[in-house]
């Protein structure tokens, strides 16, 4: 199942949901405000190493947000392209915002 994540986790309890709800064979895509979850060296960024997840991070809403240098090596950082291609391999879908 892939899972989009819009929202910051340090506004709302959206990534923390997801990652309570979804199982460790899901895939992660942080959009929007989400980013934000991926700078280096916070909790978050820990919480979902910690995972067991794959986490994707759409490149445009990261560098829209001046974030693209600041990001951990351990998400993987997709164009639109790539969003598709999630879309298109994942039959099934959640939000969460």
């Amino acid at each position: 199942m892939l899972h989009t994540v819009t929202t910051s986790p340090f506004q709302s309890q959206a990534l923390a949901d997801c990652l309570r709800y979804s199982s460790e064979n899901d895939v992660i895509l942080l959009l929007q405000d989400a980013v934000v979850a991926a700078i280096d060296e916070n909790n978050w960024c820990q919480t979902l190493k910690n995972s067991g997840r794959k986490v994707y991070l759409l490149q445009e809403d990261a560098r829209a947000r001046g974030l693209i240098d600041k990001l951990t090596t351990d998400v993987e950082v997709i164009d639109y392209t790539g969003f598709v291609a999630l879309t298109i391999t994942h039959d099934t879908q959640m939000k969460w915002a």
